[in-house]
């Protein structure tokens, strides 16, 4: 008995000590938790041709900067070639039309799928140019609340005409729903 007793605490300790934090000070502490890779909110691909692609699922609660945020979900794709921004590496005759897909045409391609196969289209995706002045160029990717959480939810972006393929990120949907409390905005 006593094993058994050990076993369940042992297995509930385990458990709770992989539930993401309730609270956290600042938005910017919270930031810095969803941004370490090793929580789960984040996944990165390295491509043949050196091209990385990050996913990283942002919490609304430190997106909207309010502990009552909608129901809004948030994901960032950010894109780098030798950490630095993919973009500003391409051709001078090809940046422009991919700053201007970036800015006004990525939502046709940033969407969910469900296991079901059911797809949820980006309501809306936006992209602040950085003019070579950062690391990646990202894409912030909102989806409306509608979204049914299954089990198996991945983020698909069908080739855009970079020549890198669809990428495929699986989502985890307790991470999809955590909305952490912040103590100070």
């Amino acid at each position: 008995m006593k094993a058994y007793i050990s076993f369940i605490a042992f297995a509930w300790c385990l458990i709770g000590c992989n539930k993401p934090p309730a609270k956290f000070a600042t938005v910017t502490d919270g930031m810095q938790y969803v941004s370490d890779s090793k929580h789960g909110f984040s996944k990165d691909t390295l491509l043949e041709n050196g091209i990385k692609v990050k996913m990283q699922i942002l919490p609304a609660s430190l997106v909207q900067k309010t502990n009552n945020p909608s129901q809004k979900k948030y994901l960032s794709i950010q894109f780098s070639y030798k950490n630095r921004e993919l973009l500003a590496q391409l051709p001078r005759e090809e940046y422009g039309a991919y700053v201007q897909l970036f800015s006004f045409g990525m939502d046709r391609y940033i969407h969910i799928r469900s296991r079901e196969g059911k797809e949820y289209q980006a309501n809306m995706v936006t992209y602040q140019p950085t003019y070579n002045m950062g690391k990646t160029n990202e894409l912030l990717a909102i989806f409306d609340a509608d979204i049914v959480l299954s089990k198996n939810l991945s983020l698909i972006i069908p080739e855009f005409g970079l020549k890198i393929g669809q990428l495929n990120f699986s989502i985890p949907v307790d991470k999809l729903n955590y909305s952490p409390t912040i103590d100070h905005f």
